[in-house]
């Protein structure tokens, strides 16, 4: 009865997905590495430096071609930001991994969703440096390396928990194993990694006493940073019956923006205003700044009790709330600080600004049934 009672589960979970609109679908998110699990050597005859606090991660899109599913769904990757670094706690110091400017890593993806297995390949191009060549003023070297990561867990349960969630965070936890050939100090080594990684929304945190040995070599990428937005998140006034998820909340001493910078937030990627598992084509955002990360329930009007006006203020309309039809109110939802960045606008940090908040602003004014993992904002400070 068990096994009948699974498989039934299984049909009515593939036709759930099935029944949804299918396409390409795009998820765009960061793949950083986990720091307690990851490790990782460099051999330089006849010393061996052993990677202490491994952190960083890489930020790309993945491309999937849901039209065949329930059955393997293929897509590609692209990665457009490469940020890894490590301390040996030798005289080699921090070395420093990002990625190659002229030649973007890539590489693609297959899934198996009805059976929860699936694998993806990179070619990763990267350039590699430590602390002392930086200091003897010797050049970056270029690496080119393959990696395959197995992405098994990524089944029916989990890609609907998503869909339903509006975030891909955490779908696809990996490991994965390589080793590559290097010239560190004009000098032939061999690298080893072993990481372990999870997808999220947010760029990597670093030792902030190790960054500044590697800040310039991941700015060869360029300055600005990526942020994951929910397609389903919201800091508006909610009509009932409707269940958005939270705003995405930034913390502008991660982005080191403080108030009187200018701030450049470029859209990246759409959403669908209806549940699908393929892009849409709405791109309204809205965000606002604030004093704190503080954002109250969605039944209220004024959710961000210490928003701070600035940019070009966004309009956002009311709704009816009815008792019975036409015993109805006008609700408005809008609220003066915050505005547009559908067309990425640079906008003057206000003072006391510790905060960002960004949301979706649907046409529908509805926000429980938005759907998209391609969604997010490029935030740049002080741009030139």
């Amino acid at each position: 009865m068990n096994v009948r009672m699974r498989a039934l589960s299984l049909v009515v979970s593939a036709a759930a997905l099935v029944a949804t609109g299918c396409g390409n679908l795009t998820i765009r998110s960061w793949v950083n590495v986990v720091t307690d699990q990851s490790s990782g050597q460099l051999f330089q005859d006849p010393f061996t430096f052993t990677f202490e606090q491994l952190q960083g991660g890489f930020q790309g899109a993945i491309s999937l071609d849901t039209t065949t599913l329930p059955g393997p769904v293929n897509g590609t990757i692209v990665v457009d930001d490469v940020r890894v670094m490590a301390n040996t706690e030798s005289i080699l110091g921090v070395v420093c991994i990002w990625g190659d400017p002229n030649n973007p890593s890539h590489g693609t993806v297959n899934l198996d969703i009805l059976n929860s297995k699936g694998s993806a390949t990179l070619t990763l191009n990267l350039r590699a440096t430590a602390a002392l060549a930086d200091f003897l003023q010797v050049d970056p070297t270029n690496v080119s390396q393959t990696a395959t990561f197995p992405l098994n867990g990524v089944g029916i349960a989990q890609l609907l928990n998503a869909a339903s969630t509006g975030s891909s965070d955490g779908l696809f936890q990996s490991t994965a194993s390589f080793s590559g050939d290097a010239t560190v100090i004009d000098l032939p080594a061999t690298f080893t990694l072993d990481l372990a990684v999870s997808n999220t929304s947010t760029p990597p945190s670093f030792d902030p006493a190790l960054l500044p040995k590697c800040a310039k070599h991941f700015a060869e990428q360029g300055t600005d940073v990526f942020y994951g937005v929910n397609s389903k998140g919201s800091y508006l006034l909610a009509d009932k019956g409707d269940h958005p998820q939270p705003p995405t909340i930034i913390k502008l001493a991660d982005l080191g923006a403080v108030p009187g910078n200018t701030l450049k937030i470029a859209r990246v990627g759409t959403y669908d205003d209806i549940t699908e598992l393929k892009d849409g084509n709405a791109t309204k955002v809205g965000a606002v700044f604030s004093a704190t990360n503080v954002v109250k329930a969605d039944n209220k009007q004024n959710r961000i009790p210490d928003a701070i006006d600035a940019g070009t203020d966004v309009t956002t309309s009311p709704f009816l709330r009815c008792l019975i039809f036409p015993l109805c109110t006008i609700v408005p939802t809008d609220i003066p600080q915050d505005f547009a960045v559908t067309n990425s606008p640079t906008v003057t940090i206000p003072a006391g600004a510790q905060y960002l908040i960004v949301a979706p602003i649907p046409d529908s004014g509805k926000w429980g049934d938005n759907s998209g993992f391609g969604l997010g904002v490029s935030l740049t400070v002080n741009p030139s």
